[in-house]
């Protein structure tokens, strides 16, 4: 058993957030004593307040710590952290869960965080040979502490059914410009291929400018519900379309939570050819295209028919739970 402080830690779940940390710290307890799992949220100075009590630190998107308020301290604070663990031989393990950040794009802060955790992390786990890639191409020196382990997924919430849809294209979760929801929708304005396709987008959009932008472009086959729903009432709606559409153009994506509910949902998954969804390229429920050009041809070759999609989403979903994600971890650092 190893005692592990597990960054970031949240208090609570309002409406429906990533619950990832939270199944991460429920697999983890299983066999290990998670330092932090009962302490109140102190952010960065959780870190010090646990710090003799803890072998190893995982930690998840550390890179926003300077976006958060009191950023310049907190980053300050943190890299105080990551010289203490060296000295007093903490294990630091980094989930590299995108390639930069997705609301700022490139910038100094980011690329600098980047910089101390590659040389700073003990291990690296990623879900996605894209994240490999990209620690190859940018951080050659770093590629042997990189491990890649997809993303792990929970239980079940349906399985595709073939027949009649009510729509063409589901596009749900969190509204931002980086997922390119407004890209497509140009491109289905002016594409008589999907004319006569019906889309529904389910997510809330905190962002009035681009919120805006979208009901100015919105087609009369798009419908736009700019509320905030559970994972069940999004699964209802994904049983009503042929496909779960993401529309992705930032190349900062790794892997995504809301691609793994779709698989759980049982849907039919069209994403763009990178990240997490190239990997899953070859599986039955995943189709994948280079720009939206691809998608008529793709839509049109489908078989609803073909008794591989719920195999290979069953054996993806056995392979892939949450217990299986903390052993490989454990096999990697020898916890």
């Amino acid at each position: 058993m190893a005692a592990i402080f597990l960054y970031p830690k949240i208090d609570k779940v309002i409406g429906s957030p990533n619950p990832y940390i939270f199944n991460f710290q429920k697999a983890l307890a299983k066999n290990h004593h998670v330092v932090n799992a009962k302490s109140p949220n102190r952010g960065i100075l959780s870190f010090f307040t646990h710090f003799f009590k803890a072998d190893l630190f995982i930690l998840n998107w550390p890179e926003t710590i300077p976006e958060k308020k009191f950023g310049s301290v907190q980053k300050k604070l943190f890299m105080l952290f990551l010289k203490l663990a060296k000295a007093y031989s903490k294990k630091v393990v980094w989930i590299l869960h995108n390639k930069g950040s997705h609301h700022k794009g490139e910038n100094p802060v980011t690329k600098n965080m980047f910089d101390v955790l590659m040389a700073h992390s003990d291990y690296i786990i990623t879900h996605s040979y894209a994240g490999k890639d990209f620690v190859s191409s940018a951080y050659p020196n770093y590629i042997s502490k990189v491990h890649v382990i997809p993303h792990p997924l929970t239980e079940k919430l349906g399985e595709y059914r073939k027949g009649e849809k009510k729509f063409d294209f589901l596009i749900w979760g969190s509204i931002f410009p980086y997922k390119g929801i407004d890209v497509f929708l140009d491109y289905l304005r002016e594409t008589p291929e999907l004319k006569n396709t019906k889309v529904l987008i389910v997510g809330k959009c905190s962002d009035t400018k681009y919120k805006s932008k979208i009901l100015s472009i919105l087609p009369e086959n798009a419908e736009f519900k700019d509320e905030l729903l559970s994972l069940e009432e999004i699964a209802a709606y994904s049983v009503q379309a042929k496909f779960t559409l993401f529309t992705y153009k930032s190349q900062t994506v790794i892997s995504s939570g809301s691609l793994i509910d779709s698989i759980r949902m049982g849907a039919i998954i069209l994403g763009p050819d990178h990240g997490a969804f190239r990997d899953m390229k070859d599986l039955a429920f995943m189709h994948t295209f280079k720009n939206f050009n691809e998608i008529p041809k793709i839509i049109s070759e489908f078989n609803p028919s073909d008794e591989q999609i719920e195999g290979d989403r069953n054996t993806f979903m056995n392979q892939n739970t949450w217990a299986n994600f903390v052993e490989k971890i454990g096999n990697i650092t020898g916890i």
